[in-house]
């Protein structure tokens, strides 16, 4: 009886643990399901944070000054095909992609490719350019079937900045070329449509695929795992990161559709190095191979990119080209058994070279102009608004022929003079600005043009020579009671006695004096004397504040009677300040390389203020170009008059000690030009400014199309003859500039001349502080 009591309890036990052990299953379900709920949560909320908000640092991107083809600009036939090459337009004999231009006997047919601009965005558009006389007379808009005055051409990319080690151009999913998607669908992941976030099929797949192998031949990942791990996870191979990449792709493709995961692949997917930056997205990466958008590239090339998704790094073109030759056919091959292209166009297109640019041409190529525009965005902008320029476009001022050309004159001429003076040590630095807009259009910081080092153009602080001596004329032209281009100046040797300095004697450059010289020859033969006489006499506080007006307001000018000759140091982006005021006629206008800033929607952030500031008399700064003009005719730049006296150009010439520094600045009809040549140790150059630098300016003449400098007369100045001694002669052929700033009349009714001119200019003593005095020589 006890052991029937004891099966009793034994079936009544057998239930109890059978319920007790559902109860704990069914709470550890409740609580596995309460947690996947919670950590699916979280992974959204990981996932909608990103794609929701912004997803990639993106760099600020840089790009060249927007240049127009315009009928008012009287354009050549030859001019205009030279403006399409030099924006990387091709001449072919279909138009088909953006890019592409045909001749037509007297017209050319564009492509003109499609680009935000910062006062609007423009579409692509196919304009016929007709020419009459072999001059561009008519533009034609064929989609919109009207003419045009002018057209736009797209800028180009020249650097990317903010992009903490990763660079991308992301684009809208619509701008991709559908031969691209469906290429990369095919070879990456058939089933794209049709999965959600994963395959099984494909993962099996691979998994059978690699076991036969005997190792990994073939990836089971979706684009949407891709993705994931490029955007959420890192590399490592783990089954935890496996486990959360298939479950943040299964939310991922639950919470957006196909299209914005497929757009946000083309920008993310990585797919190359460029030194320490990461190339992402297949726009930019058609930019770093090709040197074309993606828009633009044939289809041999865009599968080259879309083979390069399964290993940047094995399938490099650069360095493993053979790798990626074999790789681009293989998805040419996919292409062909797919029927995307034909046996006739396989053939064709797998024969082809791979077709990749020069390394490394995306980043950075211009590093001297680079650098001068992040100091002019800090200067403009602040540090506190540097962080909005994630995702901007900034739209410089570069002009990309002038940049090419002026580095190619500083390389060409400073290597010749390194052989010819035995001096391999030269170096060189150089800006062109539009002194009308205060455009910089180029900047050349040394011999290694395509490195970032130091910045001689915006950097290296050198002596000055002779290049103060025109804010000095100036300054006394801005007293015509006193000073007159044929105002007579002393030119017999000096001393000037400083209080607690030694007795100081400036010489002139070839030691050689006389009785007086006229002005404007004093200033056109660079003579040291007269410009101290002159310096002296209207006083070294108002030559300072004349040339802090000017623009070096924050240059260290140190008031002593050396400064007169250019004993103190300057950056030649300084110089440039000072002389694009001369060369605007007193209308001052800051430098910079920023036209315009946008953000990613178009909007405005910055826009160059191109309004002149008259900061000295235009006619007094009149009569120092015409003054500069005589410098370059009969002056110490007057070699430039074998081959360009037809411009009319201004210039000034600058050596200073020891020829430890040479320099020269062009004005032509558009331009100012400032060039230093000189040795990083302060070593002498044994040149001077005509021997040194004014040999970089002709170089660069040589090179690129230049304005004739035409002077703008205001309304106060009269042209008045004068004779050889700079008496007034009104029947002489010889006419200079004459500030009538009381309606005077400079000749006589009854003799057609007046032989008068003002008293010879004598030195003054100075009373000025105490300092250390040397002498600057010029010529």
């Amino acid at each position: 009886m006890t052991e029937n009591h004891e099966q009793e309890k034994d079936q009544e036990t057998k239930p109890s643990k059978r319920h007790a052990c559902k109860m704990f299953l069914l709470k550890a379900g409740f609580t596995a399901a309460v947690l996947a709920i919670f950590y699916g949560g979280y992974l959204d909320w990981q996932i909608r944070s990103k794609m929701d908000g912004q997803i990639w640092r993106l760099p600020a991107e840089v790009y060249s000054r927007i240049e127009s083809v315009k009928i008012s600009d009287n354009l050549a036939f030859d001019e205009v095909i030279q403006i399409l090459l030099d924006n990387e337009y091709r001449q072919t004999t279909m138009v088909a992609a953006p890019g592409d231009f045909k001749l037509e006997d007297d017209t050319i047919v564009v492509l003109r490719r499609a680009f935000p601009f910062p006062d609007k965005p423009e579409p692509q558009r196919v304009l016929r350019l007709r020419f009459t006389d072999n001059k561009l007379s008519r533009i034609e808009d064929l989609v919109n079937v009207k003419t045009v005055d002018e057209f736009r051409l797209a800028p180009k990319l020249i650097a990317m900045l903010q992009s903490d080690n990763e660079d991308r151009l992301a684009i809208p999913l619509q701008n991709y070329p559908r031969l691209l998607i469906d290429a990369l669908i095919l070879t990456e992941d058939r089933r794209f449509y049709e999965h959600h976030g994963i395959n099984p099929i494909g993962i099996a797949r691979a998994l059978i695929a690699n076991i036969r192998a005997g190792q990994t031949v073939q990836g089971g990942s979706t684009l949407t795992q891709q993705l994931v791990k490029n955007l959420f996870l890192s590399s490592e191979r783990t089954i935890t990161r496996k486990a959360n990449e298939a479950l943040m792709s299964l939310v991922l493709d639950w919470r957006y559709d196909k299209y914005r995961i497929l757009e946000t692949y083309l920008n993310e997917i990585y797919l190359g190095q460029n030194g320490d930056t990461q190339i992402h997205g297949f726009e930019l990466a058609s930019q770093f191979y090709f040197g074309r958008s993606i828009r633009e590239i044939s289809l041999d090339q865009i599968a080259l990119l879309v083979g390069m998704v399964k290993g940047p790094s094995l399938y490099n073109p650069w360095r493993n080209p053979q790798n990626a030759l074999e790789r681009r056919n293989v998805v040419l091959k996919l292409m062909l058994d797919h029927k995307m292209i034909g046996d006739e166009l396989y053939e064709l297109l797998s024969k082809r070279p791979l077709g990749v640019q020069a390394k490394g041409q995306i980043s950075r190529k211009y590093p001297a102009f680079i650098q001068t525009l992040q100091t002019d965005l800090r200067r403009q902008l602040g540090e506190h608004k540097m962080s909005s320029l994630l995702g901007a476009r900034i739209f410089t001022t570069m002009d990309l022929k002038q940049q090419t050309q002026s580095e190619n004159a500083v390389v060409n001429t400073v290597s010749k003079l390194q052989v010819q003076t035995k001096n391999p040590h030269l170096e060189g630095a150089m800006i062109v600005a539009d002194y009308r807009t205060g455009e910089i259009r180029s900047v050349v910081g040394g011999l290694q043009t395509q490195y970032a080092g130091f910045n001689r153009a915006l950097m290296a602080k050198r002596q000055i020579g002779s290049l103060v001596k025109p804010s000095i004329y100036l300054t006394a032209l801005s007293h015509p009671d006193q000073f007159r281009l044929n105002t007579p100046i002393n030119n017999q040797p000096i001393t000037i006695n400083v209080k607690g300095s030694a007795p100081w004697q400036p010489r002139n450059y070839d030691r050689k004096y006389s009785g007086s010289v006229m002005l404007m020859d004093a200033l056109a033969r660079s003579l040291n004397i007269p410009t101290v006489n002159i310096g002296m006499k209207v006083g070294l506080t108002n030559v300072i504040n004349t040339q802090k007006a000017m623009g070096w307001d924050n240059v260290e000018i140190p008031k002593v009677p050396a400064m007169l000759l250019g004993s103190y140091s300057i950056s030649p982006y300084d110089v440039t300040k000072l002389y694009q005021t001369i060369a605007n006629q007193g209308g001052r206008i800051e430098l910079t390389t920023v036209d315009s800033i946008t953000d990613r929607q178009g909007n405005l952030i910055y826009q160059h203020d191109k309004e002149a500031n008259q900061v000295v008399p235009r006619e007094a700064a009149f009569q120092t170009l015409f003054a500069m003009q005589q410098t370059v005719e009969r002056g110490t730049a007057r070699s430039l008059q074998n081959d360009y006296a037809d411009l009319h150009l201004a210039g000034k010439t600058g050596t200073t000690n020891d020829a430890r520094d040479t320099w020269f600045v062009g004005i032509d009809g558009k331009n100012v030009s400032t060039i230093w040549l000189g040795r990083d140790d302060n070593g002498e150059t044994k040149l001077t400014g005509a021997s040194g630098a004014l040999q970089i300016y002709k170089d660069y003449l040589n090179r690129v199309y230049i304005e004739k400098l035409k002077l703008q007369k205001p309304a106060d100045i009269k042209w008045i003859g004068i004779t050889p001694h700079g008496s007034w002669d009104c029947g002489s052929n010889r006419t200079i500039p004459v500030w009538a700033n009381k309606g005077q009349s400079f000749c006589s009714s009854s003799t057609g001349n007046v032989s008068s001119t003002p008293s010879t200019v004598q030195p003054t003593s100075p009373g000025t502080p105490q300092g250390s005095l040397w002498d600057v020589l010029d010529r």
